[in-house]
């Protein structure tokens, strides 16, 4: 089973040399590296071609860099264009894999027919490579599907990309993700389920780099307004998932991948998702009151339980009217480094 690295770098002249050597000291034999630099200004190129220059016989190096910043997810698409192998491994210019990386991700897939994503436990470092407090997530392995009558659209996980290799067809399949859809990872976990199962592994794979620089898993110093623009940014970009996944599940329909009964599952899923994440940010932002219950109410249509009630009475409205809780939740979120 051939396996594709997705090398996937933008001005990160200060990591990648490190992130490069990690990728060719892959134990796996059968490996092709698709080197994928988004036009970077800062040199970063020129260090992975001097790094290249170790690189092992049995790896088979693409280079498919842009001459010009395009931006992420266009790379990233770019990128996997690129790609022959039957598994695909995006890797950032900033974070180090381990060395069975590969050899432990594509057994997986080898073992499971099923299986069309395969994510794997962490470890998040800092600028110069300290391990980070609360680094590791889950500590057994899990599968993540949809089932018979799913009720929820990320199936009740949602995996972080650094750590993510798909099978080729999530995206020979579904074709080039949206550009519009920032970062790919949810986008690429929908796709997944909705051709099989997703298989999480207990077992730290990745040294995960946290800086102020990062797309996302950022680090921020301090509780500053243009902090807390981002994770508002973030919000609003979530919402946008929603075109991705209706196009997918229209596919997959069309396809007899899955069911119409299935397919009317999900969309309520979508509506309920992406209701859930604007009211998220309307309750941060201090939206008007008129957007605020707009969106109360459509939530509580896409899902109508006193579970979705409870969450919005004890958990948004409060956020919403109290000054306290308010900045008690914009601290979490910043100090957190994720939106």
């Amino acid at each position: 089973m051939k396996a594709s690295i997705l090398f996937i770098t933008y001005n990160h002249r200060r990591f990648v040399a490190e992130a490069i050597r990690s990728a060719i000291a892959q134990d796996y034999p059968e490996l092709e590296l698709v080197v994928c630099d988004d036009g970077s200004s800062d040199g970063t190129l020129a260090i992975i071609e001097e790094e290249l220059r170790n690189c092992p016989a049995h790896i088979t190096i693409v280079r498919a860099s842009m001459i010009k910043n395009i931006g992420l997810l266009p790379n990233f698409n770019q990128g996997v264009a690129a790609c022959s192998g039957d598994i695909i491994i995006p890797m950032a210019g900033d974070d180090i894999s381990l060395p069975h990386r590969v050899s432990k991700i594509v057994a997986e897939f080898a073992a499971n027919s099923k299986c069309t994503l395969v994510y794997s436990n962490w470890t998040r470092i800092d600028e110069v490579g300290d391990v980070l407090a609360g680094s590791s997530k889950h500590k057994k392995d899990m599968t993540f599907s949809y089932g018979l009558e799913p009720n929820c659209i990320y199936a009740g996980g949602k995996g972080a990309g650094c750590a993510a290799a798909y099978r080729a067809d999530v995206f020979r399949i579904f074709g080039p993700l949206d550009v519009a859809n920032r970062p790919e990872d949810r986008s690429c976990w929908v796709r997944a389920l909705l051709l099989g199962e997703i298989r999480y592994l207990a077992e730290p794979l990745l040294k995960w780099r946290s800086h102020s620089s990062n797309v996302s898993n950022y680090r921020v110093g301090a509780d500053t307004p243009s902090a807390r623009k981002r994770t508002i940014h973030d919000l609003l970009g979530r919402q946008n998932y929603v075109r991705q996944f209706s196009k997918d599940i229209r596919l997959a329909v069309e396809a007899s991948i899955i069911s119409p009964k299935t397919e009317q599952h999900l969309l309520l899923m979508i509506r309920r998702d992406r209701e859930t994440q604007r009211l998220r940010r309307f309750s941060l932002a201090e939206a008007p009151w008129q957007l605020w219950f707009g969106s109360s109410l459509r939530l509580v249509t896409a899902s109508p339980s006193f579970k979705t009630l409870r969450r919005i009475i004890f958990g948004d409205l409060m956020i919403r009217v109290s000054d306290r809780r308010r900045e008690r939740r914009w601290k979490k979120r910043i100090y957190k480094g994720r939106s």
